[in-house]
């Protein structure tokens, strides 16, 4: 039988340490199941699954552990997939309710499999899908996050990140997994973590310019996700927080684990660390990189790929030194004239001159795609123009520049090219 994920056991053993810190107030392991429990008492949960809509942290989460309880599976869903819902889940038609909706009859009981959860993936680099994420490849992970980013005598975890977001259910499983208090984040809250913590959290969230709870003294550790940290991010960091221990980890939510480093003093382009333990890669003729590892998902709802024993990523890159290099994904890659220019290239050398860059391709009917580079910063574009033709051939110069207060992110504070491509083609920055 697959590894089920069981809140209850993990409510004996942890019983009445701090399960949830939230606005001050803390919650127990024994608080947190018994109001999973009564939620599970009161709502009629008699599918197989259950579509959990993202709310306020601490109520969630009680809503994913008392769906559990009812041997049913939580689908993760956010206010603005409300109006896709049927069109999202039409290969579980029948099988699905809301957590309040009064389903008349027997319970239609579901055979676990150890899934943990369906969530949806960002869409950042084409149409958003529904993915399948077990218990048993999280949790043995955890286990790999707790001795990397040396989490042991950490008593606080938290995450910037959304539970509608994998890192953001990723970080908050992880802390209850090994006992520890889960932090409910609150971007416009003041930060009172009490005791060791280590943040999970997206480069773009380093970045903005109001992280004042970074400067919580508490904080011991920083582990970035989702996209590469840029080595003057990675400086400006180690100048403003020079007690935290900075962090990279490389992956997906298809993949989870693949890569990860501590960074000590100043990061090579493109390079996402060593291997996680257990992870084989492969990188084909196109430079895609394919991972294998314990740690992978259980494929798209809809698609009958499972076992899932490798996930070609839309990543291109390359192995090196026992190394992993990511030049950037293979939707971004920008064919001008003929050449296959990786925007991160470009953004490597404007670094140096703006606050923030974004390079992306956008359609030319002569040289197929132009590029276009996105900046923040309070120099002028012939400075601009003159430092990239000093560090970068004639057909890797960006053919126009457009200057914004902030570079438009998605609701996962993640920066998309593909949308940013989208936007430009119907005059935003016109």
């Amino acid at each position: 039988m697959d590894e089920l994920f069981d809140f209850q056991k993990l409510a004996r053993k942890y019983k009445e340490r701090v399960a949830i810190i939230d606005n001050k107030h803390t919650y127990t392991y024994q608080n947190l199941y018994d109001s999973a429990q009564n939620i599970c008492d009161t709502n009629g949960i008699k599918m197989p699954y259950v579509v959990l809509i993202i709310k306020e942290t601490r109520v969630f989460i009680s809503e994913f552990i008392a769906v559990h309880l009812a041997g049913a599976i939580p689908i993760i869903l956010t206010e603005q997939d409300l109006p896709n819902v049927p069109w999202l889940l039409k290969p579980l038609a029948g099988q699905w309710q809301w957590l309040t909706e009064f389903v008349d009859g027997v319970k239609n009981n579901q055979l676990r499999t150890g899934i943990l959860f369906l969530g949806k993936t960002s869409g950042t680099t084409g149409n958003a899908k529904i993915y399948q994420r077990d218990w048993h490849s999280w949790r043995i992970g955890f286990e790999r996050c707790f001795e990397v980013f040396e989490m042991n005598n950490d008593e606080i975890v938290m995450t910037t990140s959304s539970m509608a977001t994998s890192l953001g259910l990723h970080t908050m499983l992880l802390s209850l997994y090994f006992g520890k208090s889960f932090y409910c984040f609150e971007r416009y809250q003041p930060m009172h973590p009490l005791k060791s913590t280590i943040v999970y959290t997206v480069p773009t969230y380093l970045g903005l310019k109001d992280t004042n709870w970074a400067y919580n003294p508490n904080i011991r550790g920083i582990v970035s996700c989702g996209g590469e940290l840029q080595n003057k991010l990675v400086k400006q960091w180690q100048t403003n927080h020079i007690k935290h221990a900075l962090y990279e980890l490389y992956g997906s939510s298809e993949t989870s684990l693949v890569s990860w480093q501590k960074i000590t003093q100043d990061k090579k382009p493109n390079d996402v660390g060593e291997l996680f333990p257990a992870v084989t890669l492969e990188v084909n003729q196109h430079r895609r990189l394919i991972v294998s590892s314990p740690y992978l998902f259980c494929g798209y709802l809809g698609c009958n790929d499972h076992p899932i024993t490798q996930v070609m990523t839309d990543d291109v890159g390359y192995y090196q030194d026992n190394h992993l290099y990511v030049l950037g994904r293979k939707s971004d890659v920008i064919n001008h004239g003929g050449n296959k220019i990786y925007p991160s290239e470009i953004e490597h050398v404007l670094t140096h001159l703006t606050k923030s860059v974004v390079v992306f391709g956008v359609p030319d009917l002569v040289y197929g795609e132009n590029i276009v580079a996105m900046v923040v910063t309070d120099e002028t574009e012939p400075t601009l123009k003159s430092h990239a033709a000093n560090y970068l051939p004639k057909y890797k110069v960006p053919t126009r520049y457009i200057f914004v207060d902030e570079i438009p992110k998605t609701p996962q504070q993640k920066i998309s090219r593909a949308l940013l491509t989208t936007d430009f083609m119907k005059g935003r920055w016109s």
